[in-house]
């Protein structure tokens, strides 16, 4: 195993090690491990029990909120090396298990499901950023434009070896630790047995992907599923992977914003409808003013086009888009758009390039706020992971963007239609700016709870929005939250910074 010790060394071999996509520095760690497997995940917690030092684990480094950013003098588990697929259990014709170690990221997943010479499969979630790896997805409960359909990770996840502060190793399979009398029970490899009692805390009507899943009657592998490693460390991650149905997908442009809120109010009632992705005008002017930088051709826009949304459909033996063309068309119609003002992905390559399209978006935010970053250094990414519940979603989003034009700042918007959730990215162009952006973030953060709603609803906590976490649901359920974690991890050593102080 690879051992990288000592602040100097790490700084000058390992600096892309000390931020993710937030642009956010916290410290350097004292070593860096680069474990190849479970034993070798042991024997980096038992060197951090030994020496007393807390361990921050680190995936692809593709969030934005902190999570996988070391702490000062801790030490680092980077899983770049545990990058493989370790077993493939066929379930009948449509469904598959594979058991991955957490490293592997999920376009090495997808590479592997498109072998040409067998049957197709694909993972369902869909997270956006395909960089990210399966370990980080889990832990925070990601999710993407396909979850609109088929639901956040934790609805595929079936089960994980995990590895925890004490350096004990259990593996959880799905169904087979269900809570009893409010209270889990967790036994370890080594015969520990851990009784972890269930409070009742409200987790709200909206996805979520904030502070511990709690509910009665709950399965114990859920509990481990967003927790963004603040209770054990994944050693292995066994997924279910469906049979890839035939995905058609086109991007819609509209002349305006509502237009595209009515179209997707159409796309909600359509059976089959397995995406519904949005991008306002701020986003396709970004697009349109940094075309030069993608990797992408892009067509010119239609006219009036103030506003797109990218949608996904399958196709099954009964159901055919065919057969649904003639009302789309007419809904388009009323909705101010058209066939022709839509780009179509029908066939795999134009699918994939509409893909890249909505990946496009946030990688050029990122672009810019890494720009302005080499000038003024406290600058970093602030994005909303905001949802409500979709009955207020409309009312919600209008006063929130009341607020935002209202301080003036650069802002694009993008996101989840499908379910209410709408990304609102601020691109500060300096050190004053970024302080107007954080506030006006807490603004957006208190609407959103004010209207029963989530502050991240796939990006998870980290260490940049704890605050959030508190307001949300207060400080009796963050008690309770903390009581469990130290059930496990008595010293709170794992990820310290992330969810809780």
């Amino acid at each position: 195993m690879r051992v990288v010790s000592g602040q100097t060394a790490v700084r000058e071999q390992l600096a892309d090690l000390l931020t993710d996509e937030s642009r956010y520095i916290e410290g350097v760690p004292d070593k860096v491990f680069f474990p190849e497997s479970d034993s070798d995940i042991r024997s980096a917690v038992e060197t951090a029990n030994r020496e007393n030092r807390r361990i921050t684990l680190i995936g692809a480094r593709t969030g934005i909120t902190g999570g996988s950013v070391p702490v000062d003098g801790c030490i680092a588990i980077s899983f770049s090396s545990m990058n493989r697929i370790l077993h493939v259990i066929p379930e009948g014709s449509d469904t598959a298990l594979l058991e991955c170690e957490p490293g592997i990221t999920l376009k090495e997943i997808e590479t592997y499901l498109k072998n040409p010479e067998g049957k197709r499969f694909f993972y369902p979630p869909d997270p956006t950023e395909t960089g990210a790896q399966l370990g980080g997805t889990v832990a925070t409960n990601a999710s993407g434009a396909r979850s609109y359909r088929y639901g956040p990770t934790r609805a595929h996840i079936e089960a994980v070896s995990v590895v925890l502060a004490s350096g004990e190793t259990a593996t959880i399979k799905r169904g087979s630790f269900v809570s009893r009398n409010e209270a889990l029970a967790l036994v370890t490899d080594q015969g520990t047995t851990y009784l972890i009692p269930l409070p009742s805390i409200q987790q709200g009507p909206v996805k979520n992907a904030a502070g511990y899943f709690i509910k009665p009657g709950m399965d114990l592998i859920d509990l481990f599923i967003g927790s963004e490693g603040t209770l054990a460390i994944f050693s292995s991650i066994t997924i279910r992977v469906r049979k890839e149905p035939h995905f058609l997908s086109g991007l819609t442009f509209f002349p305006s914003r509502k237009a595209a809120f009515s179209f997707a109010d159409f796309l909600r009632k359509e059976q089959q409808v397995c995406a519904i992705e949005y991008f306002d005008s701020t986003a396709i002017s970004l697009l349109a003013e940094h075309r030069k930088e993608l990797s992408i051709a892009l067509p010119d826009f239609p006219p009036k086009s103030n506003a797109a949304i990218l949608w996904e459909f399958f196709e099954d033996d009964v159901i055919l888009f065919e057969d649904r063309v003639e009302r789309w068309e007419s809904a388009m119609k009323e909705c101010g758009s058209s066939i022709d003002a839509t780009w179509a992905g029908f066939d795999e390559e134009g699918s994939a390039r509409l893909r890249e399209f909505r990946h496009a978006v946030p990688e050029l935010v990122n672009n810019a706020i890494a720009r302005t970053k080499t000038r003024f250094p406290i600058v970093r990414k602030v994005s909303s992971d905001a949802a409500v519940p979709l009955e207020r979603f409309p009312s919600v989003f209008n006063e929130q963007i009341r607020v935002i034009k209202q301080s003036g700042l650069h802002y694009v918007v993008f996101g989840h239609l499908g379910d209410g959730h709408l990304h609102f990215n601020f691109i500060p162009g300096d050190d004053r700016e970024m302080a107007q952006a954080l506030q006006i973030y807490d603004q957006l953060m208190a609407i959103a709870i004010l209207n029963n709603g989530t502050v991240s609803a796939e990006h998870g906590i980290g260490k940049l929005k704890k605050a959030y976490l508190q307001k949300m649901f207060g400080e009796e359920s963050i008690g309770k939250m903390k009581e469990i974690r130290l059930i496990l991890d008595p010293q709170a050593r794992l990820n310290p910074g992330n969810l809780f102080d």
